[in-house]
């Protein structure tokens, strides 16, 4: 296990601390999920994506529970809690895969329980 990549992702989920995503990242969301798409570099992720996403919602927090590191790579489940707009709220699982190279975030991807999320947006 590759402790200084699953170090790098861990700090993101406490802190979300953009200066841990490389400058020209890939950020791959599900079309499906709210959002969704690829976004590419920092800015485009922090300015762009999060701000979008969150519209979307009341409350979004993501919780992961296990963690996985193979070299560079590391895969977390775990679950989104959100409240929809209207006031429902979900747990939807998902699963994110990071590629982490010299102590920077260059690549995530997200796998998630879209219909879940949607169907508490009134959108399924």
């Amino acid at each position: 296990m590759d402790s200084g990549a699953l170090e790098v992702v861990q700090d993101w989920y406490r802190t979300g601390n953009p200066d841990l995503l490389w400058s020209e990242i890939e950020w791959r969301v599900l079309e499906s999920f709210p959002s969704g798409g690829i976004y590419r570099g920092r800015d485009d992720v922090i300015n762009r994506f999060f701000p979008s996403v969150k519209a979307h919602f009341s409350a979004y927090e993501t919780h992961p529970k296990t963690f996985m590191a193979d070299g560079e790579t590391v895969v977390t489940t775990g679950l989104y809690r959100i409240r929809s707009k209207s006031g429902v709220i979900t747990e939807a699982d998902f699963a994110h895969v990071w590629t982490v190279r010299d102590a920077s975030i260059v690549a995530f991807r997200q796998i998630a329980d879209t219909a879940a999320i949607n169907a508490s947006l009134g959108k399924i």
